[in-house]
């Protein structure tokens, strides 16, 4: 509440794209921020390492770079959350943060891909710092349209760093990740606090960081499949979203009650919703990883299987 009071930010309910009961205080990015903020400075201070890294074997500036990634991100996010920016100020931020980031920190350049159904490496060469920024926005901004009923947004991120956690041979930054969201997750499902973009954001950055450390530096994640699976669903509702708003003349940016969580939660409770949603947010990977199915098949049996829920989401069937 001190935090909540201090902050000034509520979510307060319209009866249109808002339909919770109460004012709502948007304060769990400031609750997550804060405790990053002690275990990065305990990480940097006393363990010698920052996020999965041991800063003994990079420069100063790196820290840095990802310390005005993280924090800039947040910061823009929680403004956003306060005074409601405009789309495209806040896409020219984003950016702008991005890059001060990679000009201090080569290691976040995306540089190559390798694709399972490819036998060669693809070097991007002059385009490595535009596909860079590129994926940075996809994820953050599928991440954010994603963001809708309480829980949600949490399920999903323990979902990302407990695949992390088991793909790094148990790190215990991705252990602390998943406790401080199940934490706040707690609170947001009892209606306490709102993760707001804030909130999602600062996840969202700390998850493309590690997913870019682990491709470059740990050699953990080797395939760019894997990080499209991983984030197939939340990818595939944005492109849903911002063509059918666009064939309909409306701005992409503003936002509706068509995401997919909000067709769950007008046929189901939220609960099953929320349990829904976890087991397709695993289902592309799980297929493709543990059944070892091949890329082009696992798309498209995951393409007719969200059609297929969308158009049953939309139909009149009651549960």
């Amino acid at each position: 509440k001190k935090i909540a009071n201090f902050v000034n930010i509520f979510d307060n309910p319209d009866g249109k794209l808002k339909l919770h009961k109460i004012k709502t205080p948007v304060v769990g990015g400031v609750v997550l921020a804060l405790n990053f903020l002690i275990i990065f400075f305990y990480q940097i201070f006393f363990l010698k390492n920052f996020l999965s890294l041991n800063i003994n074997n990079f420069h100063n500036l790196e820290l840095f770079s990802l310390l005005i990634l993280i924090y800039g991100y947040f910061f823009l996010g929680l403004y956003d959350d306060k005074y409601k920016l405009n789309p495209l100020k806040r896409l020219i931020l984003s950016i702008l943060v991005i890059l001060i980031a990679i000009f201090f920190n080569k290691n976040l350049l995306i540089t190559n891909l390798s694709l399972s159904f490819y036998e060669n490496k693809i070097f991007l060469n002059n385009f490595s710092i535009a596909f860079t920024i590129f994926c940075i926005l996809i994820l953050t901004n599928s991440l954010n349209f994603y963001d809708g009923i309480n829980g949600q947004s949490c399920f999903i991120f323990i979902y990302f760093f407990t695949y992390l956690l088991l793909r790094s041979d148990f790190n215990l930054f991705y252990l602390i990740c998943i406790i401080l969201i199940l934490i706040v997750m707690l609170q947001n499902l009892k209606n306490m606090l709102f993760l707001g973009d804030g909130g999602v954001y600062l996840m969202s950055i700390i998850l493309s960081i590690s997913l870019i450390y682990e491709h470059n530096i740990h050699k953990s994640i080797i395939y760019a499949d894997e990080i499209f699976f991983l984030l197939l669903l939340p990818g595939l509702d944005l492109l849903r979203l911002t063509i059918s708003r666009s064939l309909d003349k409306k701005n992409p940016f503003i936002g509706d009650r068509q995401h997919i969580h909000h067709l769950f939660i007008n046929k189901f409770s939220l609960l099953f919703s929320n349990i829904s949603l976890f087991f397709m947010s695993i289902l592309p990977l799980f297929l493709f990883v543990f059944l070892n199915l091949s890329f082009f098949v696992v798309f498209f049996v995951f393409l007719v299987f969200y059609i297929f829920s969308i158009r049953y989401l939309k139909s009149g069937i009651k549960s």
